[in-house]
This record gives structure tokens, sequence and C-alpha cells, in this order.
């Protein structure tokens, strides 16, 4: 099937690398983003918010799928903001999708709904957990607000619930870790305990690709996205360290790190605070025990395509390319990364 897909947030890491797809895929693509933020080329790029109706009208005019990526992605911040951008926003996208004619909309939105402290192993069943978190809580409202909104066999609604998405771009994942590790800002946190519960953007992108597939079957039926391993966060950011090649940086149990960061924040001057760029929230996403189970994205056909290796491969060769790394293959002096 190929048609006019929309693509809200189109100039972002999820956004962008959705456009790519279905632009290689034959589809023509329409994308929204905010001023100023560069959109992939070969698409339709529109101007505008997704608080915009005029701007989002524009977007889903003709459009037979619409994926909206667009969100306020950060651990914390102003709770207005988050309801305005995260919890509100898909609504309105959805039923201007609805109005417009399209066949089925997708809803990024997260594991986050379950919050930091979920069981090992837990499913889309699991229990919503807000946590006192902005994002969580708009993630977990967003799903609520698109609930009823789809019609069996003429609007599907999908809600895709990815985990810690990773891969050339990602800036939760690849940039803003390797930035501190060469400032030498980077703390590791339970780095022997915690879990990231990675997911390839391409992965990702494949997932999205079937639920939609999937169709009424699939609708209003929410669905967690992971790698399905569990990948301690020292191994996953140790070998960032190791590509970034710094020696050691410091490791705190999350009992000691989650209020010692909280003090340094209202101790520090702004400026430093801003460079160390923790928080208790950002403390918090680090601390995560527990993994996801994926049995029902893989009951659609779904295996991650891409795997742990094949994925820190492609992501220290884009690191490389961008200047954030050492070149691949270049000689550099013996290092050492501690995790303790």
């Amino acid at each position: 099937m190929t048609g006019i897909v929309a693509i809200t947030g189109s100039g972002g890491f999820i956004g962008a690398a959705a456009a790519r797809h279905y632009l290689a895929a034959g589809w023509q693509v329409r994308g929204l983003d905010r001023p100023g933020v560069s959109q992939p080329d070969g698409i339709t790029a529109i101007t505008g918010s997704v608080t915009d109706d005029a701007a989002i009208a524009s977007l889903v005019a003709g459009a037979s799928l619409v994926v909206h990526t667009a969100a306020l992605v950060a651990e914390s911040g102003d709770w207005t903001q988050f309801h305005e951008l995260n919890a509100l926003a898909p609504r309105r996208v959805a039923l201007a999708a609805r109005a417009a004619g399209a066949r089925s909309f997708v809803h990024l939105s997260s594991v986050m709904v379950h919050g930091f402290t979920y069981p090992d192993g837990s499913d889309e069943g699991a229990a919503f957990n807000p946590a006192n978190n902005p994002y969580c809580w708009s993630k977990i409202n967003s799903e609520y607000q698109l609930r009823g909104l789809d019609e069996p066999g003429t609007f599907a609604v999908h809600i895709v619930r990815p985990g810690d998405v990773y891969g050339p771009g990602s800036v939760p994942w690849v940039v803003r870790p390797v930035e501190h590790m060469r400032s030498r800002t980077f703390l590791y946190v339970d780095p022997r305990k915690s879990v990231i519960n990675h997911l390839y953007i391409d992965n990702l992108i494949d997932a999205i690709a079937a639920v939609v597939a999937a169709g009424d079957r699939m609708s209003g039926v929410p669905v967690i996205v992971t790698d399905g391993e569990r990948t301690l966060s020292g191994d996953y950011f140790g070998w960032l360290a190791n590509k970034v090649g710094t020696q050691w940086h410091p490791s705190l149990p999350g009992w000691v790190a989650e209020p010692a960061v909280g003090v340094l924040g209202w101790a520090l001057p702004h400026r430093l605070s801003t460079a160390l760029d923790l928080d208790r929230q950002s403390i918090r996403y680090l601390r995560r025990r527990g993994t996801f189970c994926i049995d029902r994205i893989r009951s659609l056909g779904w295996q991650p395509r891409i795997d742990l290796h094949e994925g820190r491969l492609r992501t220290a060769e884009w690191l490389a390319t961008e200047g954030l790394i050492a070149p691949l293959g270049a000689t550099q002096p013996p290092r050492r990364t501690v995790v303790t």
C-alpha cells in the first residue's frame, strides 16, 4: 500500500526516520515541524505546531496514514507544556486525521506510561504509573485522550509504546551521554543493576509498519516495542565510553545519586548545574531495573531486524562522521573503561 503519509515531528529523530522509510517505500510524505527545524529532503515540509489546527489540517489533507511522533521529550519541565504538547496534541491530530478521511493513525506513546518501578517482564496490561513525572503523566493522558476515537473498518488508532530508542541521531541515548563523556560530566548510576530497554530506530519503524498492516485487529490496542534484550546500563554506556576514549567516570548507587543530585542542583551555581545536566528525574530514568515483554508485537510477525551489535556499529559510524568520536580504525591510545 502506498499513498500520502503525514508525519508530525518529521524533523525529529523518530519522525525523520519514519519519513525516510516511507519515501523509500514509494509513499508521498508530508511532514510538520516547528520553525527552524530541518526536515528530510524529498518530503513536502510544513512549518507549524501540533497545537495549530490550520497547520494540522494542511498536514493531513488527503493522507491515508498519519504518524504522530511530535512530543516534548524531557525528564522534567513545565507540566503545562507537557500537557499541551504530549497529552492534548495527539487527540487534536487524530481528530483532524479522521475528519480528513485517513484510514490509520499511529501515536508514539512510551513504555514510560508504566513509570520507573514496574515489575520485570511487564506487558501492555501492567498498571499505569505517572510516578510524579510530567513525561510519564502526559503520555498516560495521551492514551486516555485517544480512547474511543477509532471507527472499525474506517479509522484505526494504533498506540505504540517504544522503549529507549537509540541509533544515529538519538539525543537522549547517544548524543547527550557522549557529550557528557567528552566533557567528563558523565555519571554511572547503578551500572550493574539498572537496565536500558533499548530499541534500535529501524526496529521501531518496522514495528510501526507491522502494527499498521494489522489494521483493525490492533486498533485501540497498545503495543510495547523494545529489542527484547536485557542490557545493563553499565554495558550500554560503557561501550559508548570506550568509543569516546574516556577511561573513568564516577559511579554511584541510585539511592545515593538521586538525593545527592537534588542537593547539588540546589547548591551549585546555575551555570554549573546546567552543565551537569542532571536532576532527580533524570536519575530515576537511569535507575530502572525491569525489562518488558514484547510478545504482542512478536505475534504480528515482527522481529528486531537490527541486533545490538549491528546497531552499535551503525551508531559508531554516525558518531565518527559527526566528529563526536575518533574516526573508526584510527589509532588511539590504550583506554580502560571502569564500571563498578
